[in-house]
């Protein structure tokens, strides 16, 4: 009994190697029939002339820029500028608008002592703003 199990054991063990290559020669061939077909499908042609029309354009482009100079903007003017808007400013700022002026007496309701000051502060604003906008144009060299 026990050469009988070791004779089955032995036979079914050359059964599957004999599967096991079989499944091999099979995937082999699977494999091989698809590289066949990939060989005898026809190559796909792209055409890429326009790509290279607008290479070419670019490429032009870039060496019109790289030839041209770079760009020198005088500031000294702006600077100039920059530094006595910001001088009125801080005379504006320190403007002493405590004391009292004798003007011309006139009869109305309305009270104007407030108006220098709100014309001041309006002014410094208006000066605040000038400065900026010279700050921002200064910035960008395209600006000139």
């Amino acid at each position: 009994m026990k050469n009988l199990k070791d004779q089955l054991a032995g036979i079914a063990a050359l059964i599957a190697a004999i599967v096991a290559i079989g499944g091999g020669f099979v995937k082999y061939g699977e494999l091989t029939t698809k590289l066949d077909a990939l060989e005898a499908r026809e190559q796909a042609v792209v055409d890429t002339s326009g790509i290279e029309s607008s290479v070419a354009v670019l490429e032009e482009k870039v060496t019109k820029l790289e030839g041209k100079k770079a760009v020198v903007v005088d500031l000294s003017g702006i600077e100039s500028q920059t530094a006595v808007l910001e001088e009125k400013v801080s005379k504006l700022e320190n403007v002493d608008t405590s004391h009292t002026h004798d003007l011309v007496e006139h009869d109305h309701p309305v009270n104007h002592s407030h108006t220098k000051t709100l014309v001041n502060e309006k002014e410094i604003e208006l000066l605040k703003i000038q400065i900026e906008e010279i700050k921002v144009s200064t910035s960008n060299p395209l600006a000139n």
